[in-house]
């Protein structure tokens, strides 16, 4: 059986295609084991003036800084975020993950 040049042209292209979707769904996992960073809004959710603190090795952990800190703060909002990077595009940071319960 003689495959056609379009049909070859075609597959080839989903070929790729699927190729690069795989490569970028790989690239846009988390890498290393989980960490937890605190955020301490001390001057309000919109103010770009915060508190961080990185390498909660949980949530509890975290929440538990957390709220210390804000509760000396004067009770400012808080947040925790898991596997948080900066992102120089958005100057300021990106988590896969943000909690405040």
């Amino acid at each position: 059986m003689k495959l056609s040049p379009p049909l070859l042209i075609t597959l080839g292209l989903f070929t790729a295609l699927g190729i690069v979707l795989i490569a970028i769904n790989q690239d846009a996992k988390p890498k290393g084991p989980e960490t937890w960073s605190a955020f301490i809004y001390t001057h309000g959710f919109d103010s770009g003036r915060y508190i961080k603190e990185d390498d909660f090795g949980d949530y509890a952990s975290c929440k538990a800084f957390a709220t210390e800190k804000s509760q000396a703060a004067e009770g400012a909002p808080w947040e925790c975020g898991s596997y948080c990077r900066f992102d120089s595009r958005r100057q300021g940071f990106q988590c896969e993950q943000m909690r405040n319960d």
